[in-house]
């Protein structure tokens, strides 16, 4: 009988707690959309956005449209470009070559890549991953794009053109050519494209279906088009040059892909430990507080006595789109803000997203 009562009281006190619980993330997830309409409903805002917690899925709305002329809804499943977000992925690639014994960080890239002229040569892919190559920041500064898939000979031929901006390693300066470098490098060293190495290493193991480069002849089937807004007027932007962007910016995905790879990166999955302390090693005034892929900011949390938590983060930007990914590491929360228009506040609304999961403390650790 004691027993009994007992069970009862215990059953009692988990199905409050459920339902506690259930109404405060029903709370939690009318705030986030409120929130959002309203930058969409003032034309600030077309795409999806996910919020999740130890890998758990908070929130996840889509809004907008993903053709506009059709009149086709943006979905939680809908793909992106996700421009520079490219990066990190490309990163995570290196250091699974790395530590399977591939490629060496340090050694000059002339080893990988003989062609290089000497001054490039001298480089190495830790420079490149740092950012602190002084190679340019975009190749349409130093040819005119065609929307054709150029070759990776081709793109060598065009960086032996370039004259470095300073000495490499002395400062921090963002170029997309240098993850295109890197890219390069693991055809080199892996025998097979770039695309494939990614497929092969990144995507299959964690089942980002929905995810894949980009090229003129590989367009994805439920892509969001991306749109420019000018004068209050959505226009259909310009063509994205995916294949000059490679290994920098010419990834698409999903907000629910992107979130099978953060949670992949608290575990060894994908890389061990090692190489994410190397991926997420930024500190201020050193590389521009850029890791291998990440940029890296402090954040505070709501722990008393707690020091200030790790934020690693990566955003991206391209004709027609705009994302930005938040990763708090500490307490293993994560923001995902795709959209298919361009300009919108895209670090505003990730804030604002950040300011309503602080006041509903998911930035407390778990008592």
């Amino acid at each position: 009988m004691k027993n009994n009562k007992l069970v009862s009281i215990i059953t009692f006190f988990f199905v409050g707690l459920n339902i506690s619980l259930g109404q405060s993330n029903k709370k939690l997830r009318q705030e986030l959309s409120n929130k959002i309409a309203t930058y969409y409903n003032n034309n600030q805002f077309s795409g999806t956005v996910l919020v999740a917690k130890k890998g758990d899925v908070l929130y996840n709305e889509a809004f907008g449209y993903a053709n506009i002329e059709k009149k086709i809804k943006n979905k939680t499943s809908t793909q992106f470009l996700i421009g520079s977000l490219t990066k990190p992925f490309t990163a995570t690639a290196i250091m699974h070559a790395k530590e399977r014994g591939l490629l060496d960080l340090h050694v000059p890239l002339k080893k990988y890549i003989p062609e290089l002229n000497d001054e490039l040569g001298r480089l190495t892919v830790h420079l490149l991953m740092k950012n602190s190559s002084g190679l340019p920041v975009h190749l349409n500064r130093i040819t005119k794009l065609e929307y054709r898939d150029i070759t990776s000979k081709e793109l060598i031929t065009l960086y032996n053109t370039v004259k470095l901006a300073f000495t490499p390693g002395t400062k921090y300066d963002y170029s997309n050519l240098n993850y295109q470098l890197c890219a390069i490098v693991l055809e080199r060293i892996s025998g097979i494209s770039y695309k494939e190495y990614l497929e092969t290493n990144v995507f299959d193991p964690i089942k980002m279906t929905s995810s894949g480069i980009e090229r003129t002849s590989l367009i994805a089937k439920n892509k969001a088009l991306g749109y420019d807004l000018e004068n209050s007027i959505m226009k259909r932007a310009e063509v994205n040059y995916m294949a000059y962007a490679k290994g920098g910016g010419d990834i698409y995905s999903t907000a629910k892909d992107i979130l099978k790879w953060d949670k992949a990166l608290y575990t060894e999955n994908l890389v061990s430990e090692e190489s994410k302390k190397l991926m997420f090693d930024g500190k201020p005034g050193e590389y521009g507080s850029y890791g291998y892929g990440f940029k890296i900011k402090e954040y505070t949390r709501n722990v008393k006595g707690d020091k200030k938590g790790k934020l690693v983060r990566h955003g991206g930007s391209m004709y027609g789109y705009i994302c930005n990914v938040h990763r708090y590491l500490n307490d293993e929360v994560t923001i995902i803000v795709l959209g298919n228009m361009r300009p919108y506040p895209t670090m505003e609304i990730t804030l604002k997203i950040e300011e309503i999961l602080r006041s509903h403390g998911c930035f407390k650790r778990n008592q």
